[in-house]
């Protein structure tokens, strides 16, 4: 009993340090425009056999925000534990880095719904027109409503007037969530192909909240 109260005590002392560390590091990097110099001891964490650690410093890095930590993050998309991927994924799209498109693409078809979501998210924050064509695919074929209404989110944050078509056509999914994030993609592109459609949802749609995302469309896309 003893043995196992101190291997808690411990764990518990460790996981202070670590987040002493890591506000420290975060606080540095806030005050100047370049990584601390501890920070690939951070990257180095990913690697650490304690996953709250992990899942941690995944965020962390994100916050941050440097390139440098692209590639640690990327090795992180194959972490045994979900939440540290989709931390990772979420985190990759923060930077921004296009290194990182290629293994978000390789994973999207393999990964389990919850990380799905944060990869095609990061993928339209990174903004590389590679994601276009995987992000409509799957806004157009996906089963889970979160997924899909996830494509949508990524195809606004693309900023691919190319999607205008797609989202179009969401604006009729069956899932208020879809749609709602059809309305914000096409509000974020500013797509006045989408009026007609727009317009009929914010008269119709039984929905409210999709109703008025549809009508703050118009607005932005109408200059009022």
């Amino acid at each position: 009993m003893e043995d196992k109260t101190e291997t808690r005590r411990v764990k518990s002392t460790r996981a202070v340090v670590v987040t002493a560390f890591v506000v420290c590091l975060v606080a540095a990097a806030a005050a100047r425009d370049k990584p601390p110099q501890d920070i690939q001891y951070l990257i180095d964490m990913l690697k650490n056999s304690d996953v709250s650690e992990r899942r941690d410093v995944a965020r962390t890095l994100g916050v941050m925000g440097f390139d440098v930590a692209t590639p640690g993050l990327i090795g992180a998309l194959d972490d045994d534990d979900a939440k540290v991927r989709l931390l990772a994924a979420e985190s990759l799209g923060k930077i921004g880095d296009k290194r990182a498109v290629e293994p978000l693409l390789e994973k999207l078809p393999y990964e389990e719904d919850g990380v799905k979501r944060y990869i095609l998210g990061a993928l339209g924050k990174i903004g590389d027109a590679r994601a276009l064509e995987p992000l409509v695919k799957s806004l157009n074929d996906e089963t889970v409503p979160e997924v899909r209404a996830s494509a949508a989110y990524g195809l606004g944050e693309l900023g691919d007037a190319a999607a205008t078509d797609a989202l179009i056509r969401a604006l009729g999914d069956e899932n208020e969530w879809v749609r709602l994030e059809a309305c914000g993609a096409l509000r974020r592109l500013k797509a006045s192909a989408a009026v007609g459609a727009l317009s009929r949802v914010a008269e119709k749609d039984e929905n409210e909240q999709v109703r008025r995302a549809a009508a703050k469309a118009l607005e932005v896309i109408s200059g009022e």
